[in-house]
Parts: structure tokens; C-alpha cells; sequence
């Protein structure tokens, strides 16, 4: 899904602030390494599954702001966009660092 989107003609509201579709991308890149997380903590220990998760969509962030710039007319690839994915990585390493710290206090 996050790939489609991202290769699609723009989505989304053409009168949005500049640089606001930053926070949607630090949104997506959360939830993507959180469901990277959730499915690599089945087969790895959880810091391990946790920066995979983390380096998973680190690249693939990366590998799709490439594959705007060479494969889209529409589309252009852009440093900041590759910022706002690395924040919404790290924002998923912070929300799962509680859950994790949460739920030991809790047992």
C-alpha cells in the first residue's frame, strides 16, 4: 500500500501548507516499522526484530524516493521526505520502547 501510494500521481488536498505532507510521511513510516516490528518480534529477539524493523524501513523510505526520481514524471524525490520517514521510524522505536516499559511495570 505505502508503495502505491507513494509512486501515484500526488494524493491528497492540492491546497495543503507547504512541506505538511511531511507529517503524513512521519505517520506512514511509524506504522510501517511498527508492523515490521510486530512481524519480525514472531522470529527474532526484540531488539534485534526492533532495528530490523527500523533498518527495514529506513531503506525502503530511501529506495522509494530513488524510485520517484527514475521511474515518475509526477513524482520527485526529496531529502526531506527521507527525514520525515527516519523521524516516523524513530517515533515507533520511542512508542514501542514504552509499550515494552509499560507493560514490564505492569507484570
Amino acid at each position: 500500500m505505502l508503495t502505491i501510494l507513494s509512486l501515484l500521481p500526488q494524493v491528497g488536498p492540492s491546497n495543503m501548507p507547504s512541506n505538511s505532507d511531511k507529517v503524513f510521511h512521519a505517520v506512514a513510516y511509524m506504522f510501517f516499522t511498527m508492523i515490521w516490528y510486530l512481524t519480525l518480534k514472531q522470529s527474532y529477539f526484540l531488539k534485534k526484530a526492533l532495528s530490523k524493523a527500523v533498518g527495514l524501513a529506513i531503506v525502503f523510505g530511501i529506495i522509494i524516493e530513488i524510485l520517484q526520481h527514475t521511474l515518475t514524471q509526477h513524482r520527485e524525490a526529496d531529502i526531506k521526505d527521507v527525514v520525515a520517514n527516519i523521524i516516523g521510524a524513530l517515533l515507533a522505536v520511542l512508542i514501542i520502547k514504552l509499550a515494552l516499559k509499560m507493560k514490564v511495570k505492569n507484570n
